[in-house]
């Protein structure tokens, strides 16, 4: 997480939100400013085909077929709970929510945090981690007919983002305006006993 500056991906997702999601804006505090989020996901599932227990090496056959061998950290809980036959189920969903809030109604500012859920003692292995990263920064210049907006974040570094035509109410960002973009994703990976047949 990088916590001095408006990162490169931070930017681009707010080019992609800010910019691409005019219509389903986030109506905050009253004001009419533009705003949305979007979010995707990926689950990929594989089947346990051997298991080293001695040290901790799982190999697991993809839906394509390949296999694939992985070292389970000390983090991993309950490791003598995997079977060969099990299934591994990791999922991956990611949010990105952009609100611009009025001039001072906000500073620019990076926080962030994760939470971490295991499973309990004797149960297969699963787990879940939340990273949640909040970036914001002001409107320091705006070209309405060219769709440019600059941005100035928490580490005085400036960006300047092209904005999309699905920002149907860009004219209703203004310089001193702050941009707020919400990061989070949602990592799973949980082990099933294999599906009776």
């Amino acid at each position: 997480m990088r916590k001095n500056s408006l990162s490169s991906s931070v930017a681009a997702a707010a080019a992609a939100v800010l910019l691409g999601l005019g219509t389903s804006a986030v109506q905050a505090g009253g004001h009419d400013k533009p705003g949305g989020s979007m979010s995707t996901t990926a689950t990929r599932t594989a089947t346990v085909t051997k298991i080293d227990a001695k040290d901790r090496w799982i190999t697991l056959k993809l839906a394509d077929g390949t296999l694939v061998d992985l070292q389970a950290g000390p983090a991993v809980k309950n490791f003598a709970q995997i079977n060969v036959g099990d299934e591994v189920v990791a999922s991956q969903e990611g949010t990105v929510t952009i609100e611009v809030l009025p001039a001072g109604q906000a500073a620019p500012n990076v926080t962030g945090g994760s939470s971490i859920v295991g499973a309990p003692e004797g149960a297969k292995p699963m787990g879940i981690v939340v990273d949640t990263t909040v970036v914001s920064g002001t409107v320091t210049d705006i070209d309405y007919d060219q769709r440019l907006v600059t941005l100035l974040g928490p580490a005085g570094n400036s960006r300047t983002l092209q904005v999309g035509p699905g920002a149907t109410k860009f004219g209703a960002v203004k310089k001193g305006d702050v941009v707020v973009v919400t990061l989070k994703t949602a990592t799973s990976i949980e082990v099933k006993a294999p599906a009776k047949k």
